[in-house]
């Protein structure tokens, strides 16, 4: 949805910006363009004729304008949402608390080499992300397991939200000293 939408941005930017070149007379040097009117004579004649059809294609334009200004506040406030949930600054401090804890609980079990932890969503509808780096060979059913019966359970209590959704993201863990032979020096 979103490249469509940024195409017919770009679309009507660089129509806008010709339409304005156009006027500052950019494309013939005898000024032609620019001396002309901006509405075709006929639509002029039409627009005089019928008194309603320059105010109701404006609120027609005030509308669209309109719905997308509001489209656009409702994607910022997903976004904002998304990384910061609408909590209260009491509840904030007992799910940062909460989340060193579960992230040494969580980086203790056999074969985790890291974890994030995330409180996301609204305040009615918030929900826990945590994101699991684990060795290759690791079981990760029983660190499922481990986790939802412990760690997480002790997450949910301490923030107060017993009902919490938990959504568990495994990964492989990747070394960051990995072997590079053109870095190596001589």
């Amino acid at each position: 949805m979103r490249i469509p939408i940024a195409a017919t941005g770009a679309v009507l930017l660089l129509a806008g910006a010709s339409a304005l070149a156009a006027g500052l007379g950019a494309f013939d040097a005898s000024g032609a363009v620019s001396s002309r009117p901006l509405l075709d004579p006929a639509l002029r004649a039409f627009a005089g004729d019928a008194g309603w059809f320059l105010p109701a294609a404006a609120g027609a334009s005030e509308l669209l304008a309109l719905a997308g200004q509001l489209w656009l506040v409702m994607q910022c406030r997903a976004a904002v949402h998304h990384w910061w949930p609408d909590l209260d600054p009491e509840t904030r401090a007992r799910a940062r608390t909460a989340a060193a804890d579960l992230t040494l609980d969580a980086r203790g079990l056999p074969g985790v080499h890291d974890t994030r932890v995330r409180l996301t969503g609204t305040a009615d509808r918030p929900r826990l992300r945590l994101t699991v780096s684990c060795a290759s060979d690791t079981l990760v059913s029983e660190v499922y397991g481990e986790l939802g019966a412990g760690p997480v359970e002790r997450y949910r209590a301490a923030v107060g939200m017993p009902d919490l959704p938990v959504v568990i993201r495994f990964r492989p863990a990747t070394d960051r000293r990995r072997h590079h032979p053109h870095l190596e020096t001589a």
